[in-house]
């Protein structure tokens, strides 16, 4: 089987994403504050490298494990949609790893990888297009 359109809209990626912003936000929060009590005695450290060496890691392993193990996130769960290689089979790690970093500049350059899904005929963003993956309804 070979996908060829994704027939999942902005609208229900950018649900998604707020879903799972939510939910990976307070996981961040939540480990970081019990990195703080346990090494830090209730302390906060001066300064936001803590925070970054730990809350990449997280949100990293948040999607990747969810995208390759799952087929979805928790957000993309609840919209009722999962990602697929074209062919059809499950994702890999390294795609999943594309994908991510891939994602992170689409969103950081005023979302126009996002957008770019809205002016093309197969209704992909940028990173699905990169990392060879398609958004697919459950």
């Amino acid at each position: 089987m070979y996908l060829m359109k994704s027939n999942v809209s902005l609208l229900r990626r950018l649900g998604a994403m707020s879903y799972d912003i939510f939910l990976v936000f307070s996981l961040m929060f939540f480990v970081t504050g019990v990195i703080i009590i346990v090494f830090f005695n209730t302390k906060a450290p001066n300064g936001n490298t803590l925070f970054y060496v730990v809350t990449i890691p997280i949100t990293y392993l948040y999607f990747t494990w969810s995208w390759v193990k799952g087929r979805q996130t928790l957000g993309m769960k609840a919209w009722k949609f999962q990602i697929k290689q074209m062919s059809g089979n499950n994702i890999t790690h390294k795609q999943a790893f594309i994908r991510f970093i891939s994602a992170i500049f689409s969103f950081t350059i005023f979302g126009l990888g996002f957008l770019y899904q809205l002016f093309n005929k197969d209704n992909r963003t940028i990173h699905d297009k990169i990392s060879n993956t398609i958004l697919i309804k459950n």
